[in-house]
């Protein structure tokens, strides 16, 4: 697939469809992405389509999000009933996923994989996932981050950035009283448990 292509299509279906805040932080995700998987020897067209795919159904209704995410459910075996993702704002990402295969015929794996599961990760995630993951809860648009705290996981190869966000994600949620879903949430317990540094 032309990559390339693709990532100049998705910029303008996020100036028709997505309101200019949202653009512009799925714009500054797909950056980071980007730079991310050059510093990790992945191609960094992935990232760049995967960040700026991530969030093109955030802002449709819940039965076409249902639709789309049917769709990637469909293609990628990957099972979401019964998951705390068809509950929750977080089924955008795997909608997302249906939109591309659908709108847009992009069959690549890995960079459905990171949009899908942008929002609270998987189990057994890839490189580009983890990294997709941690650009959208890092990207500079997000005030709250703090800089220190940026740096040093961007320095980080792909499993401790990804778990380092995750932590920080989860620590958060508690102290704003928020709930955790169950992926996350057994996401972190299994690295913690299993010695994986953050």
């Amino acid at each position: 697939m032309d990559l390339a292509r693709l990532a100049l299509s998705l910029e303008t279906r996020l100036s028709r469809k997505l309101t200019a805040s949202r653009a512009a932080h799925s714009r500054s995700v797909a950056e980071l992405a980007a730079a991310l998987c050059s510093s990790n020897d992945l191609q960094p067209q992935r990232g760049l389509v995967a960040g700026l795919g991530h969030d093109l159904c955030k802002e449709m209704g819940r039965p076409t999000q249902e639709h789309l995410a049917s769709i990637y459910q469909s293609f990628s075996g990957r099972s979401l009933e019964g998951d705390a993702i068809l509950g929750s704002a977080a089924l955008h990402g795997p909608a997302a996923a249906g939109l591309l295969l659908s709108e847009f015929g992009c069959q690549e794996e890995d960079i459905l994989e990171a949009i899908a599961l942008h929002t609270l990760g998987g189990p057994e995630m890839g490189d580009l996932a983890k990294i997709v993951y941690a650009a959208d809860k890092l990207e500079p648009g997000r005030a709250h981050v703090d800089p220190l705290f940026r740096e040093a996981c961007l320095a980080m190869p792909p499993d401790g950035l990804f778990y380092a966000v995750l932590a920080s994600t989860i620590e958060w949620l508690r102290s704003e009283g928020l709930p955790i879903a169950e992926t996350s949430f057994a996401l972190y317990g299994a690295a913690t448990s299993g010695g994986i540094e953050a």
